[in-house]
């Protein structure tokens, strides 16, 4: 079963759509719910997490169900893949110690986004991609540099970090929401993250 964290964006519900689309039984929790409750669906055997975007910012919403998530990941208590979309993203810089701040400018649609020269981890999200892809951004904060143990795997003209990846562990993001139709390529993303 996939897990999505619902992190309050207005298409968390396509991130489920996309994943059943897919062949992938998902299920969704609220990111304020009880840790007993995602307690529940960890036991019942989650082989995926995916973290929605949200119109929070890091700061000022944590902790919740997403700020739990990273940090047991991040102590190795829980090896789960992770894919952070938007505010996931971000909650997954913040929690590994980057910077997480406003924008030059708030992104709300599509923006031209740059896949960097990707190694096999990078080839993971991004498979069968290509160089260039028009995306949707729906967002006022950003991640503002790389946190440690991860590598930048897309940038656009306004955002430096659109998505990255851990260098060891599976947990992948990014700033940009591929579960949105007008992302091109958004459901291969899905798909590579699911199917890996």
């Amino acid at each position: 079963m996939i897990l999505i964290i619902d992190n309050g964006s207005q298409y968390t519900h396509l991130i489920k759509r996309n994943c059943r689309e897919l062949g992938f039984d998902a299920d969704m929790i609220y990111s304020k719910a009880p840790l007993e409750k995602l307690n529940e669906f960890l036991e019942e055997g989650v082989v995926k997490i995916i973290l929605s975007g949200g119109p929070s910012s890091v700061y000022s919403e944590a902790p919740n169900l997403s700020s739990d998530i990273c940090n047991r990941i991040k102590e190795s208590k829980l090896k789960t893949p992770l894919l952070g979309i938007c505010y996931g993203h971000q909650m997954i810089a913040h929690i590994w110690g980057a910077k997480v701040a406003k924008g030059a400018s708030a992104e709300y649609g599509l923006s031209e986004i740059d896949i960097e020269e990707l190694d096999e981890r990078g080839e993971i999200l991004f498979k069968g991609v290509p160089k260039k892809i028009r995306a949707w951004g729906s967002h006022f904060d950003e991640v503002k540099d790389i946190p440690d143990g991860f590598v930048k795997l897309a940038h656009s003209e306004s955002c430096k970090i659109e998505a990255m990846v851990h260098q060891s562990m599976p947990i992948f993001s990014t700033q940009f929401h591929p579960e949105v139709w007008h992302t091109e390529h958004g459901e291969d993303i899905i798909r590579n993250f699911l199917e890996f």
